[in-house]
């Protein structure tokens, strides 16, 4: 019996330091369906943000994101204000036209799918809406806008984020393969 203890906290110990390894080089387990399920790999920023781009960010401590994390859609975490980091894709950068209406979000007059801002949450909580209309895209600012899932908690909701809140960009490793 004593010897079987001491195997079970040796494998313990060995996959205790292989998950922190693994966090410790910036891999990553994203489930949220704001962007596809899987292990990302986070690395420091290099150049510009480009459209497209999956970036890791800190949400910035203001009303919006205090709400969002009173009522649950974000975590706790160690980004300032004790919020959890986010994963989201950039749908716009600077002098882009993020055209904000009923129906959903365009990009320079493209779609985007599974856009639609909705009016309330799965509680029936309402939620916070944009002023429709254009917005041009001002310098050091993005738009993140996922077309992965129509729920998805994005700038639809909170507008534009600062350059300066995105701590770093992620890239799909291993995708979790889903269905039946």
């Amino acid at each position: 019996m004593k010897l079987l203890l001491i195997r079970y906290f040796i494998a313990v110990a060995l996959i205790g330091s292989l998950l922190w390894l693994f966090y410790a080089q910036g891999y990553r387990i994203i489930t949220t369906p704001s962007v596809p399920p899987g292990i990302w790999k986070v690395e420091p920023v290099h150049g510009p943000i480009r459209r497209g781009q999956f970036v890791w960010l800190c949400p910035p401590d203001k009303p919006f994101f205090r709400v969002a994390k009173q009522r649950g859609y974000i975590p706790g975490g160690d980004c300032p204000g004790g919020y959890r980091h986010l994963l989201k894709p950039v749908a716009a950068i600077a002098n882009d036209v993020v055209s904000v209406t009923p129906q959903g979000i365009a990009i320079n007059g493209k779609w985007l799918p599974n856009s639609q801002p909705q009016t309330s949450d799965r509680k029936g909580l309402p939620l916070p809406q944009l002023k429709f209309g254009d917005y041009r895209v001002k310098q050091g600012e993005v738009w993140l806008i996922s077309t992965y899932h129509r729920d998805s908690l994005d700038s639809r909701y909170f507008g534009p984020i600062s350059r300066r809140q995105i701590t770093g960009v992620a890239h799909l490793v291993w995708r979790v393969p889903l269905g039946g």
